[in-house]
């Protein structure tokens, strides 16, 4: 399966209607989404920073991630999206319309494969032949073809297994329906505190993992000082989240209803801060184009630096 405009239009019509976008009276509004999962944006309100002056940004979750909000944004439904390193990959070679405008530092250990902990996988090397799970062209895909490729084995010399969203992959893990699965944080962080076991993380086998921010084409030509406002709100929210997490983790324990204490372990492995878009930023998309591209993930070879705009470097903290 190669991803599409198509493919993203059919997502988008799937996709279960998400709450509150009307804009409140004598204010303006840029809609992002986010998922509560992984993403900084989902806790804006908590440090006030869903505000700049009359500007409100509304921050809107999906329960599908990436796949979810590239289709809204896609459609119109939002002006910025925050995404896994993936998702702009995929995103460009659906043919949507839109530029990356911030990126995190790596957050390569906030994801990672883990298994059972009475299975019998120690090692990469374990894992062949072995069932694994993860979501089809996204972050966790690219997790496990770097650990395959870092355990000298090819994507065929394992068994993918795509689970429903929501499904309690440690109770599918404990039954042996699958061997393995690629987790992301918070979910990681609540699995392994449960008993699950790491293999490897993402930072191990070259995953960087950046979160990515990415603005329609729309919105960055009728409304660029709005989406400077956001990243500016948006460096301000990671370095708060990074110099108090004990505060920021709070808040995702409540999001998520989870304990606060795997909140707060999860928390402290983020990314500490933003970072300008540049070369190293391009030449990590890129390398996942091409990887992407040999696997049939994408049918076209793309040049990932014409997903990337520097104007908006200036509002990111240094």
């Amino acid at each position: 399966m190669t991803f599409t405009r198509r493919n993203l239009i059919a997502s988008t019509i799937a996709l279960t209607a998400f709450p509150g976008t009307a804009a409140r009276a004598g204010s303006r509004v840029l809609k992002v989404g986010t998922s509560n999962t992984f993403g900084f944006a989902a806790t804006f309100a908590a440090h006030g920073d869903d505000r700049d002056g009359d500007l409100r940004f509304e921050i809107i979750p999906f329960a599908g991630g990436s796949p979810q909000i590239i289709s809204a944004l896609n459609a119109g439904e939002l002006d910025i999206g925050e995404l896994g390193e993936v998702g702009p990959v995929i995103a460009q070679s659906a043919g949507v319309d839109f530029k990356i405008i911030a990126a995190t530092e790596p957050w390569g250990a906030g994801q990672a494969l883990i298994v059972d902990p009475k299975s019998g996988i120690h090692s990469l090397a374990d894992i062949k032949g072995k069932k694994i799970s993860y979501t089809r062209g996204t972050n966790s895909h690219w997790v496990l073809l770097k650990a395959l490729e870092k355990a000298g084995l090819q994507s065929s010399d394992v068994e993918h297994v795509f689970l429903p969203a929501g499904t309690n992959i440690q109770a599918v893990l404990a039954s042996g329906g699958i061997d393995a699965a690629v987790s992301i944080d918070t979910l990681l962080t609540a699995f392994e505190k449960a008993g699950c076991r790491r293999i490897v993380g993402g930072d191990e086998v070259g995953a960087e993992n950046p979160l990515y921010y990415i603005a329609s084409d729309a919105a960055i030509k009728s409304r660029s000082t709005d989406v400077a406002a956001f990243v500016t709100r948006l460096a301000s929210h990671v370095a708060w989240s990074h110099g108090k997490p004990e505060e920021r983790a709070a808040a995702v324990a409540a999001l998520l209803r989870i304990d606060a204490d795997v909140a707060l372990i999860a928390e402290r492995k983020r990314p500490a801060r933003l970072r300008q878009i540049g070369r190293e930023l391009i030449a990590n998309n890129q390398r996942i184009v091409d990887v992407f591209l040999q696997q049939g993930l994408i049918p076209t070879r793309l040049d990932a630096a014409l997903s990337f705009t520097d104007a908006f470097n200036p509002f990111i903290a240094s």
